[in-house]
């Protein structure tokens, strides 16, 4: 930084911005200098005496002229950098350099100080192309060419700092979630590839939920997945199209979790919610008595209609199939069908001295009016409908006995394996059923992080979640995995584009903020949303920005003519301003983030993007 070459006479604001991009000044006394050598030597009556007298000048003239190269080369950075590319050969290596670090490679930059807030704001006013040297000056003391002046952002956000680093950011820094925020095309993809690539490639259990069907995305989990020698990723599809299937509601330890993933899908609040809840865990709960594995599709089919049929099977399990036959058998020759006759089976049942809470809350369903009941569960069949219906019934609820051949699994298995699996919701055609696939996949994980957390003699290897588009699927189980998902060795990403899309999916401005607190760390690309800015900014933190001014007065003397007063003021100030003002939040270029990470490091960062041209097979 300069703060090192710079005297006490250049302290102030206006002084920062003379020292850092001041004119190169050296340039006339370096011309000056050769040119004294060389007449020196042409007028010398002797070569070898001439060149040693000309020695001293030749030397001030290479002096000034390094001096005015190190000015040019910093008024050149304002030129901003190109995009540039990394192929994942290059990225092991990187990978490879810091195998020791237990670290994550976001790119290059630097770290954003109070002096670099400074020559912002002192940018702002004043045209920055004036300061930027020709592009052969530029070439000339050993500069690229900067970014293309046709593409999008302000090339001097980058040119602040001309000493550029690898940033590395350790992975317990990451374990409190990190945020990504951008506009579209801003780079969100681009940055989400080389994560998702880095933690594929050390080793991580890795679960990507996509909204987009994004291509980059997905070649980049295959590349990285073949380059690490590592089995071929699960890719889950909302129809036929996947490799696998995948049951949410096989791994439980208590009915109630399964009531809780399906009602958390509804995102409301309030008594028709409690009584959707009742009704599914009365459902799982008459399953698990039955011997079976709840699917989304059963649960279902028991509510509407099949009631009877599993209580039956539930009451045989706990009495005997020959008890229950012959009291099914009783209630028929008594005229009695349907649900009264397994209403009368039930009575036996309970006078036989059996006991169980399961057939219990199953008999209070079935004698509930049925007009009444369906009202109170309106909101519940909708959903359960829209995640059993078409492909998605194997899709989501697989069982022994279709003729899929995709194999079956859950995410605790998948996790278990330390597997690579890409969850592409494909929300453009339909975002409603995407987004109710994210939210129940997404809280089948919550109650994997609390076994992992509770079961201590489980492995707790690392698992990083990568969820595109969060605002389209979070819920409350995303927001507890963000809480207390650390401590079961579950490391989150999740991008978005802007805070009033969360706002959206939760309801208030309130509920985002609450979310949005439980992300220690936060990138952020290019984002024209006003409320994003101002969360980005006070997320940021402030710093005292010095300004100046100067006022001349002068006055004469009614009654002493010819005499005059005169006086020059300057004045120099500092107020709170932010660290980075918000609207450059808006001037980013592709690919350009500041990043607030966990601990109150600043940096600002270019991430490059991942070239795999060479790479699909």
């Amino acid at each position: 930084m300069m703060h090192d070459r710079r005297s006490n006479a250049t302290g102030t604001s206006a002084g920062i911005l003379a020292a850092t991009w001041r004119p190169a000044y050296e340039c006339l006394p370096a011309l000056v200098w050769t040119l004294t050598g060389i007449v020196i030597v042409l007028t010398g009556a002797r070569w070898e005496a001439s060149l040693l007298v000309a020695a001293p000048a030749f030397s001030m003239a290479l002096l000034r002229f390094l001096a005015a190269a190190r000015v040019l080369r910093e008024r050149s950075a304002l030129a901003g950098s190109a995009i540039t590319f990394v192929a994942p050969a290059a990225l092991e290596k990187r990978l490879a350099s810091a195998a020791g670090r237990d670290a994550v490679w976001f790119g290059t930059g630097f770290d954003w100080q109070p002096e670099h807030a400074q020559k912002l704001y002192e940018l702002s006013k004043i045209d920055v192309s004036r300061l930027v040297p020709r592009a052969w000056v530029r070439r000339l003391v050993g500069c690229g060419a900067g970014k293309d002046p046709e593409a999008i952002g302000l090339a001097a956000l980058d040119g602040i700092e001309k000493r550029k680093r690898d940033l590395w950011v350790t992975e317990k820094t990451l374990e409190g979630g990190t945020l990504i925020v951008g506009t579209t095309q801003a780079g969100k993809g681009v940055l989400l590839s080389l994560l998702v690539t880095q933690a594929v490639m050390r080793g991580d259990t890795v679960i990507v939920i996509d909204p987009k069907n994004s291509a980059r995305l997905k070649d980049a989990v295959t590349v990285a997945a073949r380059r690490a020698g590592r089995s071929k990723p699960f890719f889950f599809y909302p129809g036929a199209a996947g490799d696998i299937r995948i049951n949410p509601l096989a791994q439980f330890e208590r009915a109630t979790e399964l009531a809780s993933r399906i009602t958390g899908v509804m995102h409301e609040d309030g008594p028709f919610t409690a009584f959707a809840w009742s009704a599914v865990h009365t459902a799982c709960a008459l399953l698990a008595a039955c011997g079976k594995t709840p699917t989304i599709a059963l649960v279902r089919d028991t509510l509407t209609g099949g009631l009877e049929e599993q209580l039956l099977q539930a009451m045989r399990r706990t009495w005997s199939p020959q008890a229950v036959d012959m009291a099914l058998a009783d209630a028929h020759d008594r005229g009695q069908t349907g649900r009264s006759a397994v209403a009368a089976v039930y009575e036996d049942w309970r006078k036989a001295g059996n006991a169980h809470e399961a057939v219990t809350g199953a008999y209070n369903v079935l004698t509930h009016d049925p007009v009444h009941y369906a009202k109170i569960t309106a909101s519940l069949m909708p959903v359960l409908d829209m995640l059993s219906s078409g492909s998605l019934r194997q899709a989501l609820s697989p069982n022994d006995d279709d003729k899929d051949v995709r194999p079956q699994s859950t995410l605790s298995q998948l996790i278990d394996a330390n597997a690579v699996l890409y969850v592409c919701l494909n929300s453009l055609p339909d975002p409603t059923v995407a987004s109710a696939i994210g939210s129940i996949l997404l809280a089948d994980l919550a109650g994997c992080a609390g076994q992992r957390y509770n079961d201590t003699a489980k492995s707790r290897h690392r698992v990083s979640l990568f969820v595109d588009e969060c605002s389209n699927v979070i819920n409350r189980a995303l927001i507890e995995i963000l809480n207390k998902g650390a401590e079961s060795g579950i490391r989150t990403t999740c991008a978005m584009q802007t805070v009033s899309d969360l706002a959206a999916r939760l309801g208030s401005n309130e509920e985002a903020r609450m979310a949005l607190g439980n992300f220690n760390s936060l990138i952020c690309l290019r984002t024209k949303d006003r409320v994003t800015q101002d969360f980005v900014a006070e997320t940021f933190g402030q710093t005292y920005i010095a300004t100046s001014g100067a006022s001349v007065s002068s006055g004469a003397a009614p009654d002493r003519p010819g005499e005059f007063t005169a006086s020059f003021t300057e004045v120099v100030a500092s107020d709170r301003q932010a660290l980075i003002p918000t609207d450059m939040l808006g001037k980013l270029p592709n690919c350009e983030f500041f990043a607030s990470l966990a601990g109150g490091r600043l940096v600002k960062g270019r991430v490059p993007i991942l070239d795999l041209s060479g790479e699909k097979s």
